[in-house]
């Protein structure tokens, strides 16, 4: 049946529609929360992992575990670029394990590398805050290197818009976060998740 299927789907819709079915069939049973910081990820993904019983995941976590240094010490001492390097190397550990809910960080989307090996890990759900609650978020802590300008709403902004194509083209999903509460983002999250693995195979 399945063959028919795909058949079809390519001769109605073309190859991208068969690409999507593929990538459907073959999602490793894994979340992944994409979005901007202080969109929710890891608080929602705790959450999920918990309702879910799978194992909670924090890619900034395992970051600082395997380079002995805070999050911010990597960006003082080696830069943005060798963060960016060692986000990679985090998803490669991951590829291969399932029934995980990951949070990432923020810019983890900013290479075409880390979005492909994403896409590979499971189904992708992109956090979507505007910048007010983003920014109310943030100002509650201080702990975020790449905000310590003068001007935080300006480098959000500038930010969000440089990383809008990317988070979307990663995502199979997107999830507005804006006036919902974490028990209804969990549940919106939860409920798809459970639709496309139980459809798997």
């Amino acid at each position: 049946m399945l063959h028919v299927v795909r058949f079809v789907a390519r001769f109605v819709y073309g190859a991208k529609l068969v690409e999507m079915i593929e990538h459907f069939r073959h999602t490793p049973m894994n979340i992944l929360l994409i979005g901007f910081m202080g969109s929710g990820k890891t608080t929602i993904a705790n959450r999920l992992a918990n309702n879910l019983g799978f194992e909670f995941i924090d890619t900034d976590e395992l970051i600082e575990k395997n380079a002995s240094k805070s999050i911010n010490e990597i960006f003082t001492d080696e830069g943005e670029s060798e963060f960016r390097k060692l986000e990679s190397q985090v998803l490669g550990e991951l590829e291969g394990r399932e029934r995980m809910v990951i949070a990432t960080g923020g810019g983890i989307v900013s290479s075409d590398d880390n979005i492909e090996r994403l896409r590979k890990i499971g189904i992708v759900f992109w956090l979507d805050a505007g910048v007010d609650s983003i920014l109310e978020r943030v100002s509650r802590n201080s702990d975020r290197p790449l905000l310590k300008t003068n001007d935080p709403r300006k480098t959000i902004l500038a930010l969000l818009d440089q990383r809008h194509k990317n988070y979307s083209e990663c995502s199979d999903e997107r999830m507005p976060t804006d006036g919902l509460s974490i028990e209804e983002v969990s549940f919106g999250i939860s409920e798809t998740a459970r639709l496309w693995f139980a459809k798997r195979g």
